[in-house]
């Protein structure tokens, strides 16, 4: 009896196992939609958010849920959103699903926007730009110049005009 109780167990820990590793073998972290989170996260593995969480998101992989509300800025290497997240997201690949609602910059190499999605905020591909000149105006006094003002333009001398049509 033993050995097949053993057997048993064994089965059931390997399929707890891979219910808590994606599919890439990372940790998964799941909020449930009962869960209220407010301060930052971080992981190194991948996180499912179903409830709500205010404050900042560090991940490999970021799922979004439909019910799901954040309030913070999120970096990962995958986002995907299905519910409402203000704030700006920092990734290599984004994926704005129709039931999402997104406030906030979007920083990307590659950006899926679905058909009805509701999107606000300005979309920047890492690739083409430079982000550290968007994200700061350069100050006075870094060594940028302002640039020169036009000289105001030349006034007539009546006089002149008036000698030589008199």
């Amino acid at each position: 009896m033993l050995p097949k109780l053993g057997k048993a167990l064994g089965a059931v820990s390997a399929a707890t196992h891979s219910a808590r590793h994606g599919n890439n073998g990372l940790p998964l972290s799941v909020i449930g939609a009962d869960v209220r989170i407010v301060g930052n996260i971080f992981t190194q593995g991948e996180m499912q958010i179903d409830g709500q969480v205010e404050g900042d998101i560090s991940c490999h992989r970021l799922l979004v849920g439909e019910g799901a509300r954040i309030t913070g800025e999120v970096t990962a290497e995958t986002v995907q959103v299905h519910g409402e997240l203000n704030g700006k997201i920092n990734a290599s690949s984004v994926v704005i699903a129709k039931s999402a609602k997104v406030i906030g910059d979007v920083i990307q190499d590659s950006l899926e926007i679905e058909a009805g999605a509701s999107m606000e905020g300005r979309l920047v591909r890492k690739a083409g730009s430079s982000i550290k000149a968007l994200e700061a105006p350069a100050a006075k006094g870094n060594g940028a110049s302002d640039p020169a003002e036009a000289p105001p333009p030349a006034k007539p001398d009546l006089n002149q005009e008036a000698a030589g049509t008199a």
